[in-house]
């Protein structure tokens, strides 16, 4: 019996006719769909911060043709412009609008760039639209960094549905790169679109029901991933109790020196396990330690699979009562 073909996604059409009718058609109809949400945004909006509702900037297209994409404003427009000048906006900056926190970490605030892939200007599925300034820094860096303006952007994407904000452009542009290669398929992309969808519903609807039932945070808050710290070459196990961005609880580590060096595992759901090398260092707090990653891929791994800083979470496996033992570091580690 013949074995089922991967369905990947891919960023470079057959026809540049045929998926401009298919993008048009597809945004036209999120766009109706959508609409209602869309004013009650706005008014939303209008209450908490003022006549700004929309956000417009120049960011570059297919062969780097300037265009202005539109969203929700959700940051304090000076601000931004002071910390954006040469970079993306840095991690844990809160200069968010009253609403804007919740926009960005739902994705609502993009549903705008409909208009956009209606104009011909992006298509919705691509690379994430880029500035000028940003792309001028990245060049230099990144080798092939302009093979994205082969195409154009997108509403979404592989590194804008599973890569969080803080993974490294060069680990994006490698993803870009590998995707600008690839033939578009449009089951692929409609898959995506439905994961995104039903992502964005789900932890808008978690945060709404918290607001309107006034419940106790834990009793809504998903359970964490099952995830430990292997040391010893494997001979011991510690069990993660809680992780951020900058901290990690581990109650059964001994405190050690000052800087140890670690291997962080998550545990999937299919049984497979992700890691990511880290580094850690005491605190004044018991059993907690800050912790640094060793590199991007360390990076990628602990926002997307540890922390589901991500638009589409990984599926992990979640922590049991029990704690984790070490029969469960397996030989199918991968990164």
């Amino acid at each position: 019996m013949k074995a089922r073909q991967k369905i990947e996604i891919g960023f470079q059409p057959k026809s540049w006719t045929v998926y401009r009718f298919y993008n048009f058609s597809l945004a036209a109809g999120l766009l109706l769909m959508v609409f209602p949400l869309l004013v009650i945004i706005s008014i939303a909006l209008l209450v908490t911060q003022g006549p700004q509702i929309f956000y417009r900037a120049e960011r570059l297209g297919k062969d780097q043709k300037v265009f202005k994409i539109i969203k929700f404003r959700t940051l304090c427009s000076k601000r931004a412009q002071e910390l954006t000048k040469d970079r993306t906006l840095p991690v844990g900056s809160n200069i968010e609008t009253p609403l804007g926190g919740l926009l960005r970490e739902t994705r609502l605030d993009e549903l705008p760039q409909l208009l956009n892939i209606i104009s011909g200007e992006m298509n919705l599925c691509g690379p994430r639209p880029v500035r000028s300034e940003i792309a001028a820094i990245e060049r230099d860096r990144i080798l092939r960094y302009d093979m994205r303006f082969q195409v154009k952007p997108g509403l979404v994407g592989p590194t804008q549905a599973y890569f969080g904000h803080g993974v490294s452009k060069r680990l994006r542009a490698r993803m870009n790169n590998r995707l600008v290669r690839r033939p578009v398929s449009i089951p692929a992309e409609l898959m995506l679109l439905s994961r995104i969808a039903y992502s964005m519903l789900a932890k808008t609807g978690r945060k709404a029901l918290k607001l309107a039932l006034k419940v106790n945070k834990r009793e809504l808050a998903p359970r964490n991933p099952e995830m430990w710290l292997e040391g010893d070459g494997g001979r011991t196990v510690s069990h993660i109790d809680k992780i951020d961005g900058q901290e990690m609880v581990v109650p059964s580590l001994s405190t050690g020196s000052d800087d140890r060096k670690t291997m962080l595992y998550v545990k999937l759901k299919s049984g497979g396990l992700r890691k990511a090398r880290v580094s850690l260092s005491k605190t004044s707090k018991p059993g907690a330690f800050k912790y640094t990653m060793a590199n991007d891929l360390s990076q990628f791994v602990i926002e997307r699979y540890a922390l589901g800083m991500v638009v589409v979470p990984a599926q992990v496996s979640k922590r049991k009562s029990a704690p984790v033992t070490p029969n469960l570091v397996k030989s199918e580690v991968q990164a």
